[in-house]
């Protein structure tokens, strides 16, 4: 069996959102530049997969199929904006869109079938901030709630765990699994006062979903330090307790330092550290079944290499880059324990966190 699958497909750059939008084209051009040169998927632990278009009924076990008709529409209109804030589409984001859900369902299936261990899902447009009958921050559809939910509905699976690395709180994700207990929702994040207005400590789920959210919005400039704690004293001991039967991880980038839009000042050393643990998680509770999807991540310079870090981590093929962990200030650290403190006060309602 090869270790691990790489989904993508040159279609994705089709999806145009214009000269000066962040999310462009040049992100996966830049990531696959980069695990080519890199050697990586040349490596026999490593397999590059078509994608396939989703179908329309997995997009409605999350979506309503009105939203579904308007993309279309829209799309076949010409595009535009699509929202009131920024997210773009082209005549072909519709396809396109379908085929970013349908790349991480075909992971997903490649991963729970045996055919591979775990699979890095290489989309766009990205998915996590849309919700069931709405488009938003650059996502149209759920890419990732939508491979939680064609488990649920195709593998019989009770156990889904979306972790949520990137910058910005992935709201769409949490609305979709509020009220769910079969989907642990996982997510480390920037403070959402300005963007997207949710995932603050107390959103804890809802009915058979209550401790199922888990949210850590940490301050603007939290360094390498304060994140992976957050991360190994919150997220890790709650995983451990859950015992996934698969894991997803939505993969932004956007947490970097060099990143033009993300707030969250982490080095790669970050990415490393939580992918491993992640990984370990896999294999002690899932047979190794994960599956990382990209979401944010807007700086070219080092966009490919943060990839191609993931990417390795994941085939156990070596490759690392020269990056030194970021720090914060004193009242940056302060702010960040004060909110890990405050968390862990709310979920020990639900989980043991010493």
């Amino acid at each position: 069996m090869t270790e691990t699958a790489v989904v993508y497909s040159p279609k994705y750059l089709r999806h145009k959102t214009g000269p000066r939008h962040p999310e462009s084209p040049s992100r996966l051009r830049v990531i696959m530049r980069e695990l080519k040169k890199s050697g990586i998927l040349e490596n026999e632990r490593c397999s590059l997969v078509e994608p396939e278009i989703a179908s329309v009924n997995d997009l409605e076990l999350i979506h309503d199929i009105d939203h579904i008709q308007r993309i279309q529409q829209f799309c076949r209109c010409g595009g535009g904006l699509l929202d009131q804030g920024d997210t773009v589409v082209s005549p072909e984001s519709y396809e396109v869109a379908r085929l970013a859900a349908g790349g991480t369902v075909k992971a997903a299936d490649l991963v729970m079938e045996g055919k591979f261990r775990n699979a890095f899902a290489f989309v766009r447009p990205p998915g996590h901030h849309a919700g069931p009958g709405y488009p938003m921050g650059f996502c149209v559809f759920n890419n990732v709630a939508v491979a939680a939910a064609h488990l649920l509905e195709n593998f019989s699976l009770n156990r889904v765990l979306i972790l949520d690395i990137d910058a910005h709180h992935g709201n769409g994700t949490q609305e979709i699994f509020y009220r769910s207990n079969k989907v642990l929702y996982v997510s480390l994040h920037e403070d959402p006062s300005e963007f997207p207005l949710e995932g603050f400590a107390d959103e804890v789920g809802e009915d058979e979903g209550l401790g199922y959210t888990v949210n850590v919005p940490l301050p603007y400039g939290t360094g390498d330090r304060i994140y992976l704690r957050a991360f190994n004293e919150i997220a890790v001991p709650i995983i451990n307790q859950y015992k996934p039967q698969f894991i997803l991880v939505s993969t932004g980038f956007d947490n970097h330092y060099t990143d033009p839009v993300g707030n969250l000042f982490l080095s790669a050393f970050s990415y490393v550290k939580i992918f491993d643990a992640v990984l370990e998680s896999a294999v002690k509770f899932c047979q190794g079944k994960l599956v990382a999807v990209l979401e944010g991540g807007y700086s070219l310079r080092f966009l490919g290499k943060l990839a191609s870090v993931v990417t390795a981590r994941l085939a156990e093929i070596p490759y690392s880059i020269k990056d030194k962990p970021r720090g914060a200030n004193l009242k940056i650290r302060r702010k960040g324990e004060k909110t890990i403190e405050q968390v862990k006060k709310t979920q020990s309602i639900f989980w043991n966190i010493n």
